[in-house]
């Protein structure tokens, strides 16, 4: 039986707010960046960890390729369990920390944030909760402002956060970030009636593929993320380089193959990398800023921006992709908001 496609969907409706929290930002925003630059252009840091799990960590990801692309900053992302299970003890006194997360209750992430910095490291915390116990320790705290997310899949904090990664990293070297975040939010508002189809996949075949590469990469994995939570199918994320040793020889037509061709270097190399892949399946689908995807994006005139247009657009349509199914994607099975586990 298929759901009736409605915005009454908590989910969906938070994912239609990603155009307002945008606006929002530009207006409200009134985190410390200038501080935490000043760190890196001192060169008081030499490399920056993150520690996330979930969405945050995809987003950790997204951080980790801009900052070695822009800040020329080496990043890591440290499981969890490194400290909460294995005690290591590392000297982090040239180190820039950054625990993300959207709820700011993870008990893992509260004591790896309080391990690491009594080991040296200088740590910021990202979060959508203001009450977060981690804004009373850390030394930076940088607020999403994205409003209360109650459902469990995220969606604008996931955006809201590469909006304040992407905002932290360019804070010196283009000034006109802000201009360009304001522009961005209309461009999405103007958009919001072009919606890519949910009818132009199979939602017979669950398993598949889905190829990034550079930020497109960290993208594919929230995407894998959201096939599985919301649509119970197992969309894995590759780099459409690493896809080449091994996993293609999982390739069969009856297997869903999803490439995301983003419009920087790195995104336009995944096109020629597919090129033979898509050839091993019935049923190919590119997210691409090319006129001839099934999933097009209008590329924005900072191409650093794309991948909240991107994300934008994916939301509401997995949303409804879920709806088709018969899932319902405000009570993913098995799911929590907040997962402990420490």
């Amino acid at each position: 039986m298929v759901k009736k496609l409605t915005k009454e969907s908590l989910v969906l409706k938070e994912a239609l707010s990603i155009p307002s929290c945008i606006n929002n930002f530009v207006s409200k925003d009134l985190n410390n960046y200038k501080d935490v630059v000043s760190l890196i252009e001192e060169k008081k840091i030499k490399f920056i960890v993150t520690v996330a799990r979930g969405s945050s960590d995809c987003a950790a990801l997204f951080g980790s390729y801009i900052f070695a692309k822009y800040l020329g900053l080496p990043t890591y992302s440290m499981p969890p369990s490194i400290i909460t299970l294995e005690n290591s003890k590392f000297d982090f006194s040239d180190a820039l920390v950054i625990i993300i997360s959207q709820s700011g209750l993870s008990k893992d992430l509260i004591v790896c944030e309080e391990s690491l910095r009594k080991m040296g490291a200088r740590t910021l915390v990202i979060s959508n909760n203001k009450n977060s116990p981690l804004l009373n320790c850390a030394h930076y705290f940088f607020y999403l402002n994205a409003g209360e997310e109650k459902s469990v899949a995220a969606t604008k904090t996931f955006v809201m956060t590469l909006l304040v990664l992407l905002k932290m990293t360019l804070y010196k070297s283009n000034f006109k970030i802000l201009s360009y975040i304001e522009k961005l939010s209309e461009t999405l508002i103007i958009d919001e009636k072009n919606n890519w189809d949910i009818n132009c996949i199979d939602s017979s075949i669950n398993t598949g593929f889905i190829l990034g590469r550079g930020v497109g990469f960290a993208l594919s994995n929230e995407i894998s993320l959201k096939f599985k939570e919301l649509c119970q199918e197992q969309i894995e994320p590759f780099s459409s380089a690493e896809v080449m040793h091994g996993p293609r020889s999982l390739l069969q037509d009856s297997f869903k193959l999803f490439t995301l061709s983003i419009n920087d270097n790195s995104g336009r190399t995944v096109s020629k990398d597919s090129k033979e892949l898509k050839e091993y399946t019935n049923f190919f689908y590119e997210i691409s800023f090319k006129n001839d995807s099934i999933f097009q994006y209008k590329s924005f005139e900072l191409t650093d921006l794309d991948p909240i247009i991107i994300m934008s657009k994916f939301y509401p349509w997995i949303i409804n992709y879920a709806l088709k199914k018969g899932l319902n994607p405000d009570k993913p099975r098995y799911l929590t908001k907040v997962t402990q586990t420490y």
